[in-house]
């Protein structure tokens, strides 16, 4: 392993951390509270540029069900918990029956494959990236290609798959497109792997600073820049749309961690933007709204969409 100093100073040579902002990027939020499908609680999973959210909610016997919120209607997808959607409405997540990995459509399930089947993503084209028991795969036209990967995080329009790959003493961050594996490298130990990446093929994800930190990582254009933090030592990416915003959570001086946006090399704290801190946020698209989970009271989490105004 290469020593702190070293390790350090590669770093150094790779990224360049911007100063956090203690602006917000935008000036307030409105929050729309997505229901639930007659319980007290629900959670956002994922969300399209459409602003169409899929997540979990309870049902008045209190049992979680997959959902589909579009156009400020909650859709019950049944035992079933979804993971992503794309913009023609297809999601894509695994049945609670232990079945393996489905895509719904316009109230069909449909299968992808086998019991061991575990979807994360899904692009406009239906291609979908997840987890096998014998690794990584792609589906396409509900057929499976195994990836040369170690992990699989996103797929994008083009067909582009972020993952990582395990390399002697490590593993790195990885993008895959056409047969072609591209190694996005790593800083300090020798780790990193990728979150999400937009369609202009760049990539987020995370690798450790020189205290053994975690990093938010942006690779764009074969170089890795560090999105920096709110004055603490951590930052963690959750998605990135195809205007270059990247939606975080990072740790500010007072040691709290504060919902995030990464916009023109600057890092925003959203909670003075009206941002709660009681939740995570999940995801956002291109129109900067953003889908999250939040703790109103105690014991009961809600799906909520934030629009900018």
């Amino acid at each position: 392993m290469p020593s702190i100093l070293a390790t350090a100073l590669l770093t150094a040579a790779l990224t360049a951390a911007p100063t956090a902002a203690v602006s917000p990027a935008r000036t307030d939020y409105r929050a729309v509270d997505l229901g639930t499908l007659g319980g007290d609680s629900s959670y956002a999973t994922a969300m399209n540029d459409r602003g169409d959210v899929v997540g979990r909610a309870q049902g008045a016997d209190g049992i979680y069900r997959g959902f589909l919120w579009r156009r400020g209607r909650m859709i019950n997808l049944g035992d079933f918990s979804p993971t992503d959607v794309n913009d023609r409405g297809q999601v894509v997540g695994v049945r609670d029956d232990g079945s393996g990995a489905y895509v719904w459509h316009r109230g069909v399930l449909r299968p992808l494959g086998g019991p061991s089947g575990r979807p994360v993503a899904i692009n406009d084209r239906g291609q979908v990236v997840g987890h096998t028991d014998a690794g990584p795969v792609l589906w396409t036209n509900r057929r499976p290609r195994p990836l040369p990967l170690g992990d699989v995080s996103d797929i994008n329009e083009r067909g582009q798959v972020a993952g990582g790959v395990s390399v002697p003493d490590g593993f790195h961050a990885a993008r895959w497109h056409r047969g072609r594996v591209t190694d996005l490298g790593a800083g300090p130990f020798n780790r990193s792997n990728t979150y999400a990446l937009n369609d202009r093929g760049w990539a987020i994800g995370w690798q450790f600073s020189a205290d053994q930190s975690e990093r938010g990582i942006l690779w764009r254009h074969g170089r890795a820049l560090d999105v920096g933090t709110l004055g603490g030592s951590f930052t963690r990416l959750r998605a990135i749309n195809n205007r270059g915003e990247i939606l975080a959570s990072s740790q500010a001086t007072d040691g709290s961690e504060r919902p995030a946006l990464w916009r023109r090399g600057v890092l925003h704290d959203l909670s003075l933007a009206g941002i709660s801190t009681e939740g995570e946020v999940v995801d956002l698209d291109d129109r900067g709204h953003i889908a999250a989970s939040i703790r109103p009271v105690w014991g009961v989490s809600r799906a909520v969409v934030y629009h900018p105004r």
